[in-house]
């Protein structure tokens, strides 16, 4: 009986000491962007496992480079672009093609109202051509220039030809 539990103790070991790195290296992070694609490898191109949302609550068990293995709470497992983590959960859904490109995705307070985008012209935007008496006419075509939405593929191919955010380091 000694030697059985002896042997047991020594298994549970050998069990803990394999999955330590595991347990270690896993860390709860979050989706910080919406549309993040997760991907079967560490390519953007890759075929995509999931699509996750902003806030999704993702498990890193691996990091590479740019990229990190991750585990959504449903199971699936796949690669996504480092910069679109998070250890904060992120707030309300939208994005911007500046974010999309460069992985910053902060904005000044006084900015983070909705009327803001309701009403045109952001409020620091708006003051500045105030007091610089900006015209109507140039008001109109930035706020043309905000409501323009750029679609996914012509996003991807700008980032994959300029070899920048997910591209980055990848020849075009």
């Amino acid at each position: 009986m000694p030697r059985l539990r002896f042997a047991l103790v020594i298994f549970m070991l050998g069990i803990l000491v394999t999955l330590s790195p595991a347990i270690l290296l896993a860390q709860t992070m979050y989706i910080s962007r919406d549309e993040v694609k997760m991907t079967e490898e560490k390519s953007p191109t890759s075929k995509v496992v999931e699509t996750l949302r902003r806030g999704t609550q993702v498990r890193v068990i691996e990091k590479s480079d740019r990229h990190f293995k991750v585990q959504t709470p449903s199971g699936k497992t796949g690669w996504v672009f480092k910069f679109t983590l998070s250890n904060q959960k992120a707030g309300g859904g939208g994005s911007d093609l500046l974010s999309v490109v460069t992985g910053d995705t902060r904005i000044a307070a006084r900015e983070a109202g909705t009327g803001g985008s309701i009403r045109g012209l952001k409020e620091t935007s708006e003051r500045y051509a105030t007091t610089k008496h900006v015209d109507q006419a140039a008001k109109d075509a930035v706020q043309r220039m905000e409501d323009r939405v750029i679609p996914r593929d012509e996003l991807l191919k700008f980032q994959r030809e300029g070899s920048v955010g997910e591209f980055s380091g990848e020849t075009p």
